[in-house]
């Protein structure tokens, strides 16, 4: 790789401080058997790759000096590459779904759409001219590219000894759902003789965010670790089969529900983390592909508890609610349907509008009322621009 990089023009790469010049040298050092000079170099290119969570041009073309060292058997310590993959890829900002486009929004791409109705009618954003949906900006799409490039080396080290290294190739593997027919059969082999529950779980979470409707193995390798008796690794294993299953039992879908609204003290644990996740996989389906999942997250959602937060419920509910999108202007309240006055009672009812300011932006996104007194006026008869 030395070859690489001398035939990259690093000059001409800008980073957060400047000129990408130290990143080769920086780079030949995670190569050192010395842990203390690898740990440095571990965390300078950390600065020169992202600064603020957001990555630099130096990252993309760094991903493949780190992929060939990810792959390396005699590296001294691999997963310092994954380490720095990790903070590329999450570090990316991707506008567009890398899933293949379909003629049915899934309930993220409904969250979206609802998002660009409330900022294109923001007063802040007609002062400007009005709202743009923002597109990805070249160096993210070529950082994302470029991780995504090392797939068949992440695959190729899923089957290491280390479960750590194991761990870390399937969290890599969840951002590319485009490679999913490459990558399930290997998981599902991976799966069957997995004997370390945190990386079964990683797997399965890995399923369930770049997973798509399937059969056979990989639903198979999945299915056997449901039921187990450690909660993440069997909650992984649910969040895996909702993608994978084309029509998710009742069952499935009522241990999600709990899962989103269970209360979270700390989102950086693990239980943060699984709520994310779960929301994240049942985000990926359409609207009619669960048609239980609504009723099951209103049950819930009448029942209040001071310590939970119901946002990732509620943004759900809202896609299966009014898959159409907002409301018209000019919507009264006898205009929903039985399900969608139902819903809107319980946001009072709940008082979900006090929960914090992503509440009522999410009901005003489905161009209802966003503010307490004003929903409860509108469905008392007035008419809905009075708020």
């Amino acid at each position: 790789m030395n070859d690489y990089l001398r035939a990259v023009d690093w000059e001409s790469l800008q980073g957060p401080y400047g000129p990408a010049s130290d990143v080769p040298r920086l780079l030949q050092m995670l190569r050192s058997h010395d842990p203390a000079a690898r740990g440095e170099a571990e965390e300078q290119l950390e600065d020169h790759l992202q600064h603020q969570g957001l990555v630099h041009e130096p990252a993309a073309a760094a991903a493949p000096y780190l992929i060939d060292l990810l792959a390396d058997q005699e590296a001294p310590d691999r997963l310092v590459a994954y380490r720095l993959l990790r903070t590329i890829l999450d570090c990316v900002e991707l506008y567009e779904s890398p899933r293949s486009a379909s003629d049915i929004p899934s309930l993220s791409e409904l969250a979206s759409q609802r998002s660009d109705f409330w900022l294109s009618r923001s007063q802040e954003w007609r002062r400007h001219g009005g709202y743009r949906r923002p597109v990805t900006a070249p160096w993210h799409a070529a950082a994302y590219e470029a991780v995504r490039a090392g797939v068949p080396t992440y695959l190729q080290v899923l089957q290491n000894p280390d479960p750590d290294l194991r761990l870390g190739m399937a969290y890599l593997l969840a951002a590319f759902p485009q490679e999913w027919a490459t990558m399930s059969p290997v998981l599902a082999q991976r799966l069957s003789v997995e004997t370390d529950p945190a990386v079964a779980a990683q797997m399965c979470i890995a399923a369930g965010r770049a997973g798509q409707p399937s059969a056979g193995a990989i639903v198979d390798a999945v299915r056997q670790w449901r039921g187990n008796s450690d909660w993440l690794v069997h909650r992984a294993a649910l969040v895996g089969l909702v993608r994978l299953l084309p029509a998710p039992d009742t069952a499935l879908l009522a241990e999600l529900a709990d899962c989103l609204m269970e209360p979270v003290h700390d989102w950086g644990s693990q239980a943060g983390a699984m709520a994310n996740a779960t929301a994240s996989a049942l985000g990926g389906l359409t609207a009619n592909s669960v048609p239980q999942l609504a009723g099951l997250l209103l049950e819930r959602m009448r029942v209040p508890d001071p310590h939970r937060h119901d946002f990732l419920a509620l943004r759900l509910l809202l896609g299966l609610t009014f898959p159409d999108g907002p409301l018209p202007d000019g919507t009264a309240f006898d205009d929903l349907s039985p399900f969608q006055k139902e819903v809107v009672r319980v946001v009072i009812h709940v008082r979900l509008l006090r929960q914090g300011p992503m509440m009522p932006r999410a009901i005003g996104e489905c161009n209802l009322p966003y503010t307490e007194e004003a929903l409860v006026t509108w469905c008392a008869g007035q008419p809905h621009g009075a708020s």
